[in-house]
């Protein structure tokens, strides 16, 4: 599978080599967001696509790669929407980060913009039997589309084909839960190319510790969860073109703040350990603050940015994010609902491409995340350095 080609790599890596010599020249006349240094603007340019997404029934090589730029509607379109009076319900694993909230916020204004009323949005806390409930009471209040992210997707199946059954039509997030087939028992997906996003991080990781040494992966317990699945993939595909550079663990944790005693226990029984890859941000977080515990100096790069895990980054405690971009994937998967209530064909998979982030490109990384200007306090934080 194709998915960073080795000249975008090399690019990259001379941008990140460049990045010191571009901020020094720019900082003597800073101000956010004038004055952006090439090498910042070149960090904000996406790689290629992965071609193909999770594996799904009709797909045995992965659903192919379609973008959400193919989602358009007519005047005569959304007002057929707006006369349908439609109702939606929003089925989250969890609503205590940036990434879950952002999404939330996308599919709730875009279908704003179509008539549609969300009448319930979810928070499992990522507890696999509170999300089937969860779904099971917002299936009662009967919504003509759901959109959720399993938990677990095998072992939730049974309880989002009840919602097929029903006639609701399901919009997945990242994730497909298993013996579901599209375009049958649900809509589509949407998902960020979360192969890229672990390379990026994995690679920037290795560059940081000299392309050599070891380093660990700290990722969710949940084999099925296909989103972060595939950034282990990404992780060991960019592992191979690094011989020098040992992936010494892999260690799990079924909720976030469960990465701290994980990454203690790891950074204790590998004490030559460099970097360790943290499959998203907010369990990083942890990492970071496990590290500063033990007072081991560990490189940390993860997946996914947001509002708090930036002032990681402006004060160099998480070195780099491969990003999704979850408003975007809200507004593709609002968008995929609205084709799907016009009886539209949808494609099996929308993909957003991935969103490559060092210090030095931060303020203009989170404003395309959050779709706002950075906090005042950000850019304090940043002293001139990220742009």
């Amino acid at each position: 599978m194709s998915i960073i080609n080795r000249a975008g790599l090399s690019g990259l890596f001379c941008a990140g080599l460049l990045a010191t010599a571009a901020t020094a020249n720019a900082a003597d006349n800073y101000s956010w967001p004038d004055n952006i240094p090439p090498a910042a603007k070149a960090l904000m340019q996406p790689p290629p696509l992965s071609p193909f997404g999770q594996k799904v029934p009709g797909y045995p090589q992965g659903a192919p790669a379609s973008s959400p730029d193919s989602l358009t509607f007519t005047p005569d379109q959304i007002a057929k929407l707006k006369a349908g009076h439609y109702t939606a319900g929003i089925v989250m694993q969890t609503m205590d980060a940036g990434w879950p909230m952002l999404q939330v916020k996308g599919i709730t204004q875009t279908l704003a913009g179509f008539g549609i009323n969300v009448v319930a949005t979810t928070n499992a806390k990522f507890l696999p039997g509170k999300q089937i409930s969860d779904l099971e009471e917002v299936i009662a209040r009967k919504p003509d589309v759901i959109f959720s992210v399993p938990l677990d997707p095998l072992g939730e199946s049974a309880a989002y084909k009840k919602a097929a059954a029903a006639g609701i039509k399901l919009v997945f997030m990242d994730n497909v839960a298993v013996d579901m087939t599209p375009g049958k028992d649900y809509v589509s997906v949407t998902a960020s190319d979360n192969q890229s996003n672990a390379m990026f991080a994995t690679r920037e990781l290795a560059s940081r510790i000299g392309n050599k040494g070891e380093i660990g992966f700290i990722t969710l317990v949940y084999d099925y969860y296909y989103s972060v699945a595939a950034r282990k993939v990404g992780m060991l595909k960019a592992l191979e073109q690094l011989p020098d550079v040992k992936l010494v663990e892999t260690s799990t944790f079924a909720t976030p703040e469960k990465a701290y005693g994980v990454a203690t226990a790891m950074m204790t029984a590998h004490p030559n350990l460099k970097g360790i890859f943290v499959a998203w941000d907010t369990p990083a977080e942890q990492v970071v603050a496990a590290a500063k515990t033990l007072g081991r100096n560990i490189v940390v790069t993860t997946n996914d940015l947001a509002t708090d895990s930036a002032y990681y980054v402006a004060r160099g405690e998480i070195s780099a994010i491969g990003s999704q971009r979850p408003y975007d994937q809200g507004v593709a998967e609002a968008k995929s609902a609205a084709y799907a209530l016009l009886g539209l064909k949808v494609a099996p998979y929308i993909e957003v491409p991935t969103l490559q982030v060092t210090k030095l490109n931060l303020l203009s990384a989170l404003k395309d995340v959050t779709k706002e200007e950075p906090p005042a306090s950000l850019v304090k934080v940043c002293k001139g350095q990220c742009f």
